[in-house]
């Protein structure tokens, strides 16, 4: 169960010029764990998150959380460098939550487009017919 989730760093930067609009920008969003660390019942995990806008510019956030777990999260992690799945699952789910929701933000400041999709609306065609 995940009691804390706080980041530690934020980096932001923006290559191009404002008025320098592609056509298309690839975004890649990258969600690395960098450590894990036993700390009395809990585990601390570190982590970094980056998201990539082309040529355009880059936002990486890096921090930790709070994990209650068992002992089986340090010693998979001391073994193979990786989360038991489930709790892989879970940390992940929630970092990337936070995490894009704080880089739209980011992006929005530094005028990079949103690192996701945003919804369209697109206006209904008249119905012909019945009713």
């Amino acid at each position: 169960m995940i009691k804390d989730l706080e980041i530690t760093s934020i980096e932001g930067r923006r290559y191009a010029p404002i008025d320098t609009r592609p056509q298309e920008v690839r975004i890649d969003q990258n969600l690395t764990i960098v450590d894990v660390r036993k700390e009395n019942e809990f585990s601390r995990i570190i982590y970094k998150f980056t998201s990539s806008f082309s040529t355009l510019g880059a936002i990486s956030l890096e921090g930790s959380l709070l994990y209650q777990g068992g002992e089986e999260i340090e010693v998979k992690w001391k073994k193979d460098k990786s989360l038991p799945d489930l709790v892989a699952n879970e940390v992940q789910t929630a970092i990337f939550s936070s995490s894009v929701i704080e880089t739209i933000l980011i992006a929005r400041d530094l005028r990079l487009p949103p690192p996701i999709p945003m919804p369209t609306i697109q206006k209904k065609k008249d119905v012909v017919g019945f009713g």
